[in-house]
């Protein structure tokens, strides 16, 4: 080739590769969002503000519900929502994360990966729901029961067909934190205005749906408006294998901890009559409120674990006893104080009915600390990229608690089975530290409990003794009693007030 047709051609090609090149870049720049400190800041407040109103308002609705139900009506819709969470799950989870990380990643994919994930999606929310039905026509015969149940199923196409995954990954979390601020004031708004007697049980999913809608329709009004009507496609089963392949271990741990965490209602659901599940699901779900703690515990302690150990196994393994040192120093007198105060706490929360749960709080609160550690346990193996691991200890776990609890609940009655959630979790806490003493990582966190031992002994006469006048005050008094005595020991360091603020 002449050397002016070469110069010629290798200019065409290179204006070719810029009119190929310059608008797509052009085209992510209009879509990508800066990662700047200020938005990221704002996330984190936005997601963290959101997060606190509605679990407070939970709690609210909760309380309000078992007043106006009773405990055989709040026990029906709480063992027909911890049965359709496991199957929520399975739509939500692990299609979610995935479609945020490639969003994230390539922002000018947002429609593609949308129809896909929306295709994915309705699919198994669609089989999940028709066996759902299925088995309730089968096993259900109360038409009361069945239409609480099936409605709640309604919540599976709700959840497979919200976008929030869209504005996660486009790090938008004020429009995420709106949308879920509006889901639960709606519902609780009409919750409170609507049911009245057990026998509107059957409102109690409807209202629900009907927040869900509501949060989802603000979002694809959003989505709408800049790409359009979303269009659900899935032309061959390729988009479904790459999800479910990269989404396996996301599916295996969030399934094996709800198992872990709910599991027991179920248990009991099938094992009793509802009067005995709405007593028992009082106690659980106070102990599930608690537990979000250890949850975002263990997030926020993921990626200082994770450079540790990047560093040396000195700097992981200290690093994981400051952790457990924090841990122990919060939840220890939370289930101390808990469970010599549970019956004026139920007193004070839940209709004279419910008094049979305080014995049964006062057992299961102890699978908070236990079920915590066991959670960060898992986090440190993750990071140590021993995930198969961790996933292995969940799925070991889930499976034993299933005959374990129901064992102890037919021998020992609801006791039997709030003590069996105890044993599962300490379980879990126990193969955990097996396992990081395997690999030399395991914390040395019993050399440091003779303190906090010690101020738990001050925290108790002084609680019992304030009760007798009002437990607020039983509460507040062993609080201040627990810190007192841990401030004149040494036993609370200004390190680890340190250590916590920053991972926070």
């Amino acid at each position: 080739m002449p050397t002016t047709t070469r110069a010629t051609h290798q200019q065409a090609v290179q204006a070719g590769i810029a009119q190929r090149v310059v608008p797509h870049r052009t085209m992510v720049r209009e879509v990508a969002i800066p990662r700047t400190p200020r938005r990221l800041a704002t996330n984190f407040v936005a997601m963290s503000a959101a997060e606190v109103l509605c679990r407070a308002i939970s709690v609210a609705v909760t309380l309000n519900l078992a007043a106006r139900l009773g405990t055989a009506g709040y026990g029906q819709i709480e063992f027909a929502f911890n049965l359709v969470l496991w199957l929520v799950l399975l739509v939500r989870e692990g299609f979610d994360v995935i479609a945020a990380r490639e969003i994230a990643r390539h922002p000018n994919l947002v429609r593609r990966v949308v129809a896909h994930v929306l295709a994915i999606r309705l699919l198994v929310a669609s089989i999940l729901l028709t066996g759902l039905v299925v088995g309730t026509l089968v096993f259900l015969p109360a038409p009361t029961d069945r239409a609480v149940l099936c409605t709640y199923g309604l919540i599976l196409l709700t959840t497979a067909l919200g976008l929030d995954f869209v504005y996660r990954g486009l790090e938008r979390m004020n429009l995420v934190a709106l949308s879920m601020l509006i889901r639960t004031v709606v519902y609780a708004a009409t919750v409170w205005f609507v049911v009245r007697n057990p026998d509107q049980v059957i409102w109690v999913p409807i209202l629900l749906i009907s927040g869900e809608v509501c949060g989802i329709a603000l979002v694809w009004a959003v989505f709408a408006q800049r790409y359009g009507l979303p269009r659900p496609r899935l032309r061959t089963g390729q988009a479904l294998r790459v999800f479910l392949h990269r989404g396996r271990t996301i599916y295996a741990i969030q399934v094996s901890q709800a198992l872990i965490m709910s599991v027991d209602v179920l248990i009991v659901g099938f094992m009793s009559g509802w009067t005995e599940v709405g007593l028992y699901s009082a106690s659980h779900r106070m102990v599930v409120t608690i537990l979000t703690f250890g949850l975002i515990f263990q997030q926020v302690a993921f990626p200082s674990l994770a450079r540790s150990w990047r560093n040396s196994p000195e700097a992981g393994r200290r690093s994981l006893n400051g952790l457990v040192r924090v841990l122990v120093l919060g939840l220890l007198p939370i289930a101390v104080g808990t469970s010599l105060l549970a019956k004026p706490i139920v007193a004070l929360l839940f209709a004279p009915e419910f008094a049979e749960t305080a014995p049964l709080l006062a057992i299961e609160i102890w699978r908070v600390p236990f079920l915590s550690l066991a959670l960060l346990y898992q986090t440190a193996l993750i990071a140590l990229n021993r995930e198969a691991l961790g996933v292995r200890l969940l799925i070991t776990g889930a499976i034993s608690a299933i005959p374990l609890i129901a064992g102890l609940r037919w021998g020992f009655g609801l006791p039997g089975a709030a003590a069996g959630t105890v044993l599962v979790s300490a379980l879990l806490a126990g193969l955990g530290y097996a396992r990081l003493s395997y690999e030399g990582r395991q914390p040395a966190w019993h050399h440091q409990l003779g303190k906090p031992l010690l101020a738990v002994a001050a925290l108790i006469p002084v609680s019992l003794f304030l009760a007798q006048w009002h437990v607020g005050l039983g509460v507040l008094g062993g609080a201040i009693a627990y810190l007192a005595t841990l401030v004149a020991t040494g036993g609370l360091k200004a390190s680890d007030l340190r250590m916590l603020m920053q991972r926070g």
